[in-house]
């Protein structure tokens, strides 16, 4: 569901205030949930545990439970959190719920963005269709490069659900969008104008270029550093996103950061999303941030992918002044 950008405004507001004055008036702009840790491809890329040669790639299927996904809906609506996130350690789709939660989703005030791989079949593009914004992650401009990339030969497959998504957004909801993400490396780095070509072709709104990440298991892959025109990221002097984001994993680890494994603070499993959110300790960590102490505290802070966010946060947060 599309929001009013009046309200938009209103809740942004709110959420400065609340950095403002060390409280929280209102839920984050972002809640991601993860739903699913399985997944078809076994992308050379992978940051989570597909990638061949990750040493958890074999890790059992896991699929969050049907009431744990209502509760956080439900505590996201009573929050007025703006966008509810639909992720996953793996592909989203493959939950056997799936297509019951994106009916569900459909219903309430919440700006829905999936992130897939697309692989799914034909016929949940409808399903899909529910969100508002499907972020596919595409790094292949033909078959035999899909299959070097993702493990599969699913390229055709990916194609014809962009297109139908194209074709569902320009039918009946002009305001749907569909994103392609494109993960860089050194096996697709001389492809980045036939992937914009592509993109255009299908008729994508954006596409978004993403550096890979680093790990042991595809280091032979990646690429030099300055081989990428994209603006480098740095480490903004403080961290508000504990206003402004939250990540629940899987296990049901809650986090104000999307970076795995950093800024944990607490577990779904002793209180619900809304008691960790106006929880002390939850307040404790975002003070921490406000502050720049949790900046150096972690070494991934360092390449905060919030960056620019967070600049426009603190610059807003000057002009609404400071309480002592």
């Amino acid at each position: 569901m599309i929001i009013d950008a009046a309200e938009l405004k209103r809740r942004y507001s709110l959420r400065i205030a609340g950095a403002r004055d060390k409280q929280v008036y209102i839920g984050p702009k972002i809640v991601s949930l993860d739903i699913s840790n399985s997944c078809g491809l076994k992308c050379q890329y992978c940051s989570a545990i597909h990638a061949p040669g990750d040493q958890a790639h074999s890790k059992e299927a896991s699929f969050i439970p049907w009431e744990r996904f209502l509760g956080v809906v439900r505590d996201c609506v009573d929050l007025n959190v703006d966008q509810l996130h639909i992720t996953g350690s793996g592909e989203p789709t493959t939950h056997p719920l799936f297509r019951d939660m994106m009916r569900h989703l459909e219903k309430q005030p919440l700006y829905v963005k999936l992130f897939t791989n697309a692989t799914f079949p034909l016929g949940h593009c409808s399903d899909v269709f529910k969100a508002d914004h499907a972020a596919i992650h595409l790094s292949a401009v033909d078959r035999q490069e899909y299959r070097d990339l993702h493990g599969k030969d699913l390229f055709d497959r990916v194609v014809n659900n962009i297109e139908r998504l194209v074709s569902l957004r320009d039918e009946r909801k002009p305001g749907f969008r569909v994103q392609v993400t494109y993960i860089v490396n050194t096996v697709n780095i001389d492809q980045k104008q036939k992937m914009q070509e592509l993109a255009s072709r299908l008729g994508v709104d954006s596409i978004y270029f993403s550096k890979m990440k680093v790990f042991a298991y595809n280091r032979e892959i990646a690429l030099p550093e300055g081989s990428i025109d994209a603006v480098e990221i740095k480490t903004p002097p403080a961290c508000l996103n504990g206003w402004f984001y939250m990540k629940v994993r899987l296990d049901g680890a809650i986090s104000t950061c999307c970076q795995k494994g950093h800024m944990r603070c607490g577990d779904l499993g002793k209180r619900s999303v809304k008691q960790f959110w106006s929880s002390t300790h939850m307040m404790n960590r975002r003070v921490l941030g406000k502050y720049g102490r949790v900046l150096k505290a972690f070494k991934a802070c360092q390449t905060c992918p919030s960056y620019d966010d967070n600049i426009q946060y603190l610059k807003d947060l000057a002009k609404a002044g400071r309480k002592a």
